[in-house]
């Protein structure tokens, strides 16, 4: 078209010169409409490289002596696949580029106005502890202004009314499933801990990794070895960008914000949400097939502590407050089930919650409590909107003795048998004779409910940072034994996961960064897996 313009041009201006005059307005709309193509042509190409999908990556120059080696055991012949249907590391289609655009534009449209709420007072562990010396139901610490109040509830109102809209379009491929884990990049050796755990199960699940700005150790890995596994990498600041042309602008969010975005920029449907330190200790894969899931569409875990989520809040939603007791429990976000067809209201809600996390809603959800962040969003989004979902009854359990490193870690429930216990359909007296049903059996939950999720919030194997962890554990002790990860309470763990948990942890770490590596650090993490487990 541009050649065509051209020749066009050069024609016309070998016409006489006492035509000159006449044909100045058509030379004056020619160049016109030459500024105007390549205007155009160069807001194509911004956002061509800004959402087509990328097909290359950046090639890291060599990093030193990086203990994760993408060409050991990821490569090799059991775990590879054809580089053609390896995935690809992807930026954003365009349909979710678009989608994401409108949804920005109601988010920053239903701003709270006015300041954001004072950071209450730390709470003492007394009042949320169900067993602590005075646990509260009833927790109403937040103080808000009536300004602060009404600007609250207007601007929620507003969102709430302006996602009834979008959600219907809320883009994934229909009957997908799949995992999303979501990491910052100091964090990316403790999701490939998880990828590997996933794989050693025997889990068939894609996996869909969201990094917060990878480098480029993070890309070559990705790259060389995560495809083999079925993972995609995806820089989440890719899709948050907006476009040039966007009157917003790009949003900058912290690490608890970025957990409802990656789900919403996965493309898969069935949505199974770890975060980078949690994984599954058996195959997770059915658990889309059965209930609770099949009836709910979304599934939550439980935390320790009661829930201390402020009254206002639910006046603010204009949403009934639940019912509390001491058996209740909050949210632990380190796991989730979303079915995205049918909870895409309480997705876009739960983003909402995020968006404006830090200056409201978290302050609202905790009111100074443990663990202030996202963990309430998710199921508060959909109670609010009234959509079903269930949250595992059976309360998570320390990994160890809260004395060794603040229990370690935290087991969760397999929430097909928390069904079976908890969620079957009863008689109107159902409460009663499940807590009499209790009471007569108290080792009745431990023995129906089994563990499905390991959650090391405490305890972190970063598959970068190995031979810091064995320098910690390598050191004698009065025994002159070696110390294992969860020390004493090693053989616990053990009973609960049904297999040596730990054991198999470094099994799969030390063939991804040993596998054929005379490093000096694998020297050190081999004598220490020897010491600990013996020679295989």
């Amino acid at each position: 078209m541009l050649q065509s313009l051209k020749d066009w041009i050069a024609r016309h201006a070998t016409r006489k010169k006492c035509l000159l005059s006449r044909q100045l307005p058509i030379k004056t709309l020619v160049f016109l409409s030459l500024i105007l193509i390549f205007l155009f042509w160069e807001f194509s190409s911004s956002l061509s490289s800004a959402y087509q999908r990328i097909s290359t990556t950046p090639t890291p120059e060599h990093q030193g002596s990086q203990l994760l080696d993408p060409s050991s055991t990821f490569n090799s012949t059991e775990n590879a696949t054809d580089a053609s249907q390896r995935p690809q590391i992807t930026g954003p289609t365009a349909e979710i580029a678009g989608f994401w655009g409108q949804l920005a534009d109601q988010l920053y449209a239903a701003e709270p106005k006015g300041d954001e709420i004072p950071s209450p007072d730390s709470l003492s562990r007394d009042v949320f502890d169900p067993n602590g010396a005075t646990p509260k139901t009833d927790v109403d610490v937040l103080e808000l202004t009536s300004k602060q109040f009404e600007a609250l509830q207007q601007s929620h109102d507003d969102y709430v009314e302006g996602i009834r809209h979008l959600a219907p379009n809320l883009p994934f491929i229909s009957h997908s499933r799949g995992v999303v884990i979501t990491s910052k990049g100091s964090n990316f050796g403790i999701a490939v801990t998880a990828i590997l755990m996933l794989r050693h199960i025997g889990s068939k699940l894609p996996i869909q990794l969201f990094l917060d700005s990878p480098g480029k150790l993070e890309w070559k890995v990705c790259k060389e070895s995560l495809a083999n596994l079925q993972v995609n990498c995806l820089n989440l600041d890719d899709f948050l960008r907006l476009p040039r042309f966007f009157s917003r602008k790009t949003p900058k969010l912290e690490r608890f914000q970025f957990k409802p975005f990656s789900i919403l920029f996965s493309s898969f449907q069935h949505v199974l949400f770890l975060d980078a330190d949690a994984f599954p200790i058996r195959k997770p894969d059915n658990l889309f097939d059965v209930e609770p899931y099949l009836s709910r569409g979304l599934v939550t875990w439980p935390d320790f502590w009661l829930p201390t989520i402020s009254p206002k809040f639910y006046e603010i939603a204009r949403a009934s407050k639940p019912n509390v007791t001491l058996e209740s429990r909050c949210s632990e976000s380190g796991v989730m089930l979303y079915d995205k067809a049918r909870h895409a209201d309480s997705l876009l809600l739960a983003i909402y919650y995020n968006f404006y996390g830090p200056k409201f809603y978290y302050k609202l959800h905790s009111q100074g409590a443990w663990g202030s962040g996202d963990k309430e969003t998710f199921l508060q989004s959909a109670m609010v909107l009234n959509n079903s979902v269930w949250q595992v009854k059976k309360p998570p359990e320390m990994f160890t003795r809260e004395g060794i490193n603040f229990g370690s870690g935290i087991w969760q429930a397999d929430p097909e048998q928390d069904w079976k216990l908890h969620g079957r359909p009863a008689q109107a007296d159902h409460s009663a004779s499940k807590k009499q049903h209790r009471e007569r059996n108290p080792d009745n939950d431990v023995k129906i409910t089994s563990t499905m999720f390991a959650h090391l919030n405490r305890v972190k194997i970063d598959t970068r940072h190995l031979s810091q962890l064995v320098e910690e554990l390598l050191s004698k002790k009065d025994d002159d034994k070696v110390t294992r990860l969860w020390g004493p309470d090693a053989n616990s763990v053990i009973k609960v996961a049904g297999y040596d948990l730990e054991k198999v942890i470094w099994e799969e770490v030390i063939k991804v960064n040993c596998g054929r590596s005379l490093l000096e650090e694998c020297e050190r993490i081999r004598e220490y897996y020897e010491k600990v487990f013996g020679k295989g």
